[in-house]
């Protein structure tokens, strides 16, 4: 038997030649008025790690007639000059965002949040109702983050949609930084 069929067999997954990756939250930004009121911002936990916190209240339940968007934009050299980047959740109502996407990746906030939990395979969950919504020391994990993603600041911005008028918007700026040796 070969060293690489030994190392598959016992579950040992063989080191990709990939850079480690860093994901470091810079900062959020929160646009629009009359639908939440979002008190998040990112602060700095210890010497290496930032994380988001503060709450974020709905002033009104998001039901099916709102629409959500996730867009990426990306700008290399770090001077906020950014361009979009073809990953992104196309606009959807909320509810079926609520069941597909957010029940996806909702471990990655797990013990950080009072957000709802979605049992995987709900085929309903509607509507996010209106209340106090907060986020205690969210360090997101750079696991997740695909290896060909390039390095550099990064913006997230979640849309808020009803009846094909932008309502509000949540930007999340991140800086993503590969090396062969991070600090």
């Amino acid at each position: 038997m070969t060293e690489k069929s030994k190392s598959l067999e016992s579950g040992f997954d063989p080191p990709s030649f990939g850079l480690p990756v860093e994901f470091r939250l810079e900062r959020v930004e929160h646009i629009g008025d009359g639908y939440v009121d979002c008190r998040l911002r990112v602060r700095k936990f210890n010497r290496t790690t930032y994380t988001l916190n503060g709450t974020a209240t709905l002033l009104m339940d998001l039901d099916d007639s709102y629409e959500v968007a996730v867009k990426f934009a990306y700008s290399s050299l770090g001077n906020n000059q950014f361009n979009e980047y073809p990953m992104k959740i196309p606009q959807k109502n909320v509810c079926r965002y609520l069941v597909e996407e957010y029940a996806e990746y909702q471990h990655m906030w797990v013990g950080n949040t009072n957000l709802p939990k979605i049992p995987k395979g709900t085929t309903e969950y509607c509507p996010l109702a209106k209340g106090e919504y907060w986020i205690k020391d969210l360090a997101p994990d750079a696991t997740s983050i695909p290896p060909v993603v390039p390095a550099g600041l990064w913006r997230m911005t979640m849309e808020f949609w009803k009846q094909n008028s932008l309502d509000f918007q949540i930007l999340v700026y991140c800086q993503i930084q590969k090396s062969l040796f991070i600090i």
